[in-house]
This record gives C-alpha cells, structure tokens and sequence, in this order.
C-alpha cells in the first residue's frame, strides 16, 4: 500500500525546501507533483476534459471482461492519460 498522500507532499516539499530566504515554490509545487507520480498517484480533474472523453471512447479495451474489470481499466487508462487533454 502507497503512503499516506499527506506524507508524499510533506517529504516533497522538505526535500525541494532548502533555502531560509526566497523559498522557490514552483521548485515545491513540482518536488510534490513528481513525488506523488512516482508514488503511483495523479492530480487529476473531477470531470474528464472532452477530448479524453471522446479518446477513451475510441480506446475502449476489447474482449469479453467482467465488469469490474472493464471499470478498472477505463479508470486507470483515463487518469494515466489526463494531462494530454487537460488543456
């Protein structure tokens, strides 16, 4: 099981946080962004953007899957690919 979020950001923003003066918080925003991608997770919008919408319905995975199975890979093909329509 992947720690805690509140635990990734806090790492994150102690690890880019290095300076007493002129604290660089685009160098944090990213430290936390990438620590939570390499932790397995992914800032994403609550409603799919309508390009990932129409992309997805085009790469729906064929075959004979249950239902739970279709839900997850839907859901982790959408989230894993957001950020190409979240424009």
């Amino acid at each position: 099981m992947p720690a805690p979020i509140e635990d990734i950001i806090a790492k994150a923003i102690k690890d880019a946080d290095k300076s007493f003066f002129n604290e660089d918080y685009v160098k944090q925003a990213k430290s936390v962004t990438s620590a939570l991608k390499k932790a397995g997770y992914e800032v994403a919008p609550v409603k799919p953007p309508p390009g990932l919408v129409e992309w997805a319905k085009d790469n729906i995975p064929f075959g004979r899957l249950r239902p739970a199975e279709l839900i997850t890979q839907m859901y982790s093909m959408m989230v894993e690919n957001v950020r190409r329509f979240d424009k």
